[in-house]
């Protein structure tokens, strides 16, 4: 195990490492074993390495916002960022990343009235393999393109407040939830949601003072392979 220092370690998303408040990263490696009848080994074990990023940052502090409507051809999503993460810490040496990634999700947060919003963009990429079929494990090519379906998004706010998601208005429903309690005060809650798609995320409000809310996006992605 290493430690990280984050205060020594640098990160942007798009040029920018204003307002980033959280990095995560890692390799996801997609196993696939080819068992064979007469044997506890495996014929040969296909490996697919997917890296997955997750950034968080203060609301309005970048990046752009990003359109998430769907791939209509086969060509690879428009909906992406540019991550680099250079890790300084102590202990074993710790890598980074430097890619370009998809982007699979969008959420914005602003759970006290008094405070800040914050937003975090999630995003992945396929590592590029060697498809050496005569290796015991196989890693496999990346795909060809990467397409990206349609934006379901979730937002629960207060009237007034941008929480970075723009909807295809044509397509929205509207549920409603309260709750209260006994006690003193006894203040409860009553929310209207929205759910439609998404078509751009990013640039949510930071301050708007009063105000409540969250909202999600979620961008499913399909490797295709040719």
């Amino acid at each position: 195990m290493a430690i990280i220092l984050g205060s020594a370690t640098q990160v942007s998303v798009n040029g920018n490492s204003n307002g980033i408040v959280s990095a995560n990263w890692g390799i996801s490696p997609q196993i696939n074993r080819l068992w064979q009848i007469g044997s506890w080994s495996p014929y040969k074990t296909m490996v697919t390495n997917v890296v997955n990023v997750s950034i968080t940052m203060y609301a309005g502090a970048g990046p752009d916002s990003i359109t998430v409507t769907p791939t209509q051809s086969c060509t690879n999503s428009l909906a992406y960022i540019t991550v680099s993460i250079v890790p300084t810490g102590c202990g074993t040496s710790i890598e980074g990343v430097d890619d370009t990634f998809f982007l699979s999700s969008y959420s914005y947060d602003k759970s006290d009235a008094g405070g800040f919003g914050q937003q975090s963009y999630s995003a992945q990429k396929w590592d590029d393999g060697d498809e050496d079929c005569e290796a015991d494990i196989v890693y496999v090519s990346a795909p060809t393109y990467v397409m990206a379906g349609i934006s379901e998004a979730t937002i629960t706010a207060d009237t007034g407040l941008d929480t970075g998601i723009t909807l295809d208005g044509g397509l929205n429903v509207t549920g409603e939830q309260g709750s209260v309690s006994a006690g003193s005060p006894s203040i409860g809650t009553a929310n209207t949601t929205i759910y439609g798609i998404a078509t751009v995320v990013g640039n949510g409000d930071m301050c708007s003072r009063g105000k409540t809310g969250q909202g999600s996006v979620s961008i499913p992605l399909t490797p295709i392979y040719l």
